[in-house]
């Protein structure tokens, strides 16, 4: 690999950096303000300054290059906001709640591989977008206690994002770059991510144990619930819902579109254009919906945390980061998958992981050219930077609107105490995660 120069420019991305950890580990001020001007800061002593170009030019095109990701999340909120007052995710709620009694364990489980089985087809943002109504529903109506079905949400979606090319940005990037097939992904990641879901849902239901078996519910009155009361608007229901399926149909299929016709199709395309087609259909008013639909904290602090990270990017922080790790392992591969997996957990956890893993697969490719046998790495890649996704708070973008819209139904999570009840978890899934692919690949 070739050498990395940092510069003072470095030094300041990695201060700021630190700077914005800490105030969102301490939670002193608004997530929100800190990102933002963070990021401001980083433009203003000239981080990303070229001979052609600004430093605001060359920070914002951090947010244009994720302007697919913000548009696609405006388009899903409206969309999903809007399908909701069908009465739809109440009725979905209330059949799980009816379908396992009540009993808050089961439903542990019955929402984990839900998750899971809708982040692998449909990928984590959305089907956090979908789930978040019916869980916060769940939880409102059965008082349950918040942190454990929020945890298992995060987690499975982060999980499943390994699963298939289509569930995440960085299995996408990865998947398309180097060439994996869809099959081959599944028999790979899909495999371990099977086995790190059940090790993650017994380690929920072992450390919120007390919280669990403090819920006492009623099954006469459960058995009660009539899902189909829960629908307030059919026409809503029978024409919102097919838009809503119509939209995940185009992004699961785009590629195919793509490959077979030609025609791109983007996500936050397709979602903003389902969305405004809802709006007229439904006579909804646009300014109306911007005020109640969309979380624009979420998408300031996005923006902020792209231009944070692309500092690092920028100055080529990440890119050292990256070959210290091949220079400390000595291209020895055992030690390469070990800390890949363990590694990028850990890194993912801090740091978004998509320009980690893009700077990562370039490293990798590399390694490959260099004559090293690098099939497993790409799978360590892929799981660690997943696994590590659900280790923080802002790990992964499907955790920040999980925990936004939890914020506006007043249920708070320490940022502090979710790292430490979600980081070991990610940490020992890492660990089995090397295990398995040494066991195959290497031994």
């Amino acid at each position: 690999m070739e050498n990395v120069s940092l510069t003072i420019y470095s030094l300041i991305s990695i201060i700021v950096l630190t700077f914005v950890y800490f105030f969102l580990l301490t939670e002193k001020v608004n997530k929100v303000i800190v990102a933002v001007l963070g990021a401001t800061f980083l433009i203003l002593v000239q981080v990303f300054k070229t001979p052609l170009n600004s430093s605001q030019e060359n920070a914002f095109k951090f947010i244009s290059h994720n302007l697919d990701v913000l548009g696609f999340v405006i388009g899903m909120m409206i969309l999903v906001g809007i399908v909701k007052k069908s009465g739809m995710f109440e009725a979905i709620a209330i059949w799980l709640a009816k379908t396992v009694k009540g009993n808050p364990k089961a439903l542990i489980f019955v929402l984990g591989y839900l998750t899971l089985i809708m982040t692998a087809f449909l990928s984590n943002i959305p089907t956090v977008l979908i789930l978040t109504p019916v869980l916060l529903i769940l939880i409102r109506e059965l008082k349950l206690p918040y942190l454990p079905y929020i945890f298992t949400v995060i987690t499975m979606a982060n999980l499943g994002g390994a699963m298939t090319p289509i569930s995440d940005p960085t299995t996408y990037y990865q998947a398309k770059t180097v060439g994996l097939g869809f099959f081959e992904v599944v028999s790979n990641s899909g495999l371990i991510v099977v086995i790190t879901s059940v090790i993650s849902l017994f380690y929920i239901l072992f450390i919120f144990r007390k919280s669990l078996r403090q819920v006492i519910i009623n099954e006469k009155s459960v058995s009660l619930f009539k899902p189909a009361e829960a629908i307030k608007d059919k026409k809503m229901l029978f024409i919102g819902t097919p838009i809503l399926i119509v939209v995940i149909i185009l992004m699961i299929s785009k590629e195919y579109i793509y490959k077979n016709w030609g025609i791109s199709i983007d996500n936050a395309t397709v979602t903003l254009g389902g969305a405004f087609l809802s709006m007229l259909i439904f006579y909804q008013e646009p300014k109306k919906i911007f005020q109640k639909l969309v979380d624009w904290e979420i998408i300031f602090f996005f923006s902020g945390l792209f231009i944070i990270v692309g500092g690092l990017e920028f100055t080529h922080v990440i890119q050292a980061l990256a070959k210290s790790l091949v220079d400390f392992t000595k291209g020895d591969l055992t030690s390469l998958t070990f800390f890949i997996s363990t590694g990028s957990v850990i890194l993912s956890t801090f740091i978004d992981n998509v320009p980690y893993n893009i700077t990562m697969v370039g490293a990798i490719q590399t390694m490959e050219k260099a004559g090293i046998f690098v099939y497993p790495l790409w799978w360590a890649l892929n799981l660690g930077t997943s696994i590590g996704g659900a280790g923080s708070p802002i790990g992964a973008a499907c955790n920040v609107i999980l925990f936004g819209q939890a914020e506006k139904e007043k249920m708070h999570i320490n940022f502090l105490k979710y790292l430490f009840l979600a980081l070991p978890l990610g940490i020992f899934n890492g660990l089995i995660t090397f295990v398995i692919l040494w066991l195959r690949y290497i031994h």
